[in-house]
């Protein structure tokens, strides 16, 4: 079936933030004086982590519906090239500002029911038909996290809040992120859904529309950033 399609990311973390400014716009706190932040509203000095692509997971996950769903597959769309950074309090971990970019070309289909053809074919459906790569060759995420809440060693948990640029649409977001610390490193996990409508997406179909991707979007990622 050609039904699939994916995003973004993380993305979710996946990260740098605006300078200056959070997810909305406005201008990030400033920290008080003698902190070690600069004038613009960065984190701490020494908060600054970048996102480590061959370390870290990310996809999109589109179920199916419709009159023959059962003889669709539900689609994982592995996005595998982005960056980013994250600026963050070296000791609290917040607050903390984030982006990522995603170069949405890079989405694959990695569902183990499609062999090599079907997923060409896939491919060529997200790209061209939903996503509209050449249009709009960059999926970028900006966020912040305000606050964090320790629950274990080296574990916390947070929310994120930020913008969705997807396919020429930005959207704002909020969702839950686990975040472990390990030595010079930061891994955060977690999912969230968005909608094809929500950004003007195709939802694809097959057998004369009685296969068609569901409206749902999961985007779930599991993503390091290392201490630069």
């Amino acid at each position: 079936m050609k039904s699939g399609l994916a995003i973004l990311m993380l993305t979710v973390v996946s990260l740098a933030g605006a300078p200056g400014c959070g997810a909305d716009g406005n201008k990030e706190p400033q920290a008080p004086a003698g902190s070690g932040a600069s004038s613009r509203g960065d984190a701490v000095a020494g908060g600054q982590y970048k996102v480590n692509p061959a370390e870290s997971k990310f996809a999109a996950h589109v179920g199916v519906g419709g009159l023959l769903a059962a003889a669709g597959h539900p689609h994982t769309i592995a996005i595998r090239e982005f960056e980013g950074e994250l600026k963050a309090d070296p000791e609290k971990l917040a607050p903390a500002s984030l982006r990522i970019v995603i170069k949405a070309a890079s989405l694959g289909e990695a569902g183990k029911e499609f062999d090599d053809k079907e997923r060409q074919k896939v491919n060529v459906s997200v790209h061209d038909e939903a996503l509209e790569t050449s249009k709009y060759p960059d999926i970028v995420f900006k966020g912040s996290v305000p606050s964090v809440k320790q629950v274990g060693e080296g574990r916390y948990e947070a929310t994120m809040k930020g913008d969705l640029t997807l396919h020429g649409v930005t959207r704002p977001l909020s969702f839950p992120v686990s975040v472990r610390r390990s030595g010079r490193s930061l891994r955060a996990a977690g999912e969230f859904t968005i909608l094809h409508g929500d950004y003007n997406i195709k939802r694809l179909s097959a057998g004369a529309g009685m296969i068609k991707a569901k409206e749902e979007i999961v985007i779930s990622f599991d993503i390091q950033a290392d201490e630069s």
